[in-house]
């Protein structure tokens, strides 16, 4: 395949810009400290605060190692953007809630994210925004799969 049709570094290339777009269009003093992943998980934790979500969920969701989330969350947690509590039925497990921080960086985010979006697709048909989207999660899914099994 030739270097300018390969998909990984399109796909690589978009979520760069993204992120910029999105750290750039409403920063702050929150923003700026809640770029990357961290906004992506505040979002997540957001829109599922009346469950209960516990690391592995954010691994699952975010297809990252153990590892790699413990260290996302401990930064999270230094930062003030969550907090971690024991649950009374088992107390390995560490249920994640925002803070009042983590709350206010997903109200400026909120809005960073539409308007990014927003960019992303202008120009698209929504059949073309439903067939990318499709297709995507599609190749997600591919790797997904070649995955499965290795250790964290």
């Amino acid at each position: 395949m030739e270097n300018e049709r390969r998909l990984g570094f399109e796909i690589k290339t978009v979520s760069n810009l993204l992120k910029r777009e999105i750290g750039s269009s409403r920063s702050g003093k929150y923003v700026a400290n809640a770029t990357g992943t961290n906004g992506f998980i505040i979002s997540y934790l957001a829109e599922h605060a009346g469950c209960d979500i516990f690391q592995r969920d954010l691994e699952k969701k975010f297809s990252v190692r153990r590892s790699t989330m413990s260290n996302i969350i401990l930064r999270m947690e230094q930062k003030g953007f969550l907090i971690r509590t024991p649950v009374a039925h088992d107390a390995r497990l560490k249920k994640l809630t925002l803070t009042e921080k983590g709350w206010e960086i997903h109200s400026i985010m909120e809005g960073a994210v539409e308007e990014a979006e927003a960019k992303l697709v202008a120009g698209l048909s929504d059949s073309d925004i439903e067939k990318m989207h499709s297709i995507l999660v599609r190749m997600r899914r591919n790797l997904e799969a070649d995955s499965k099994g290795q250790s964290s």
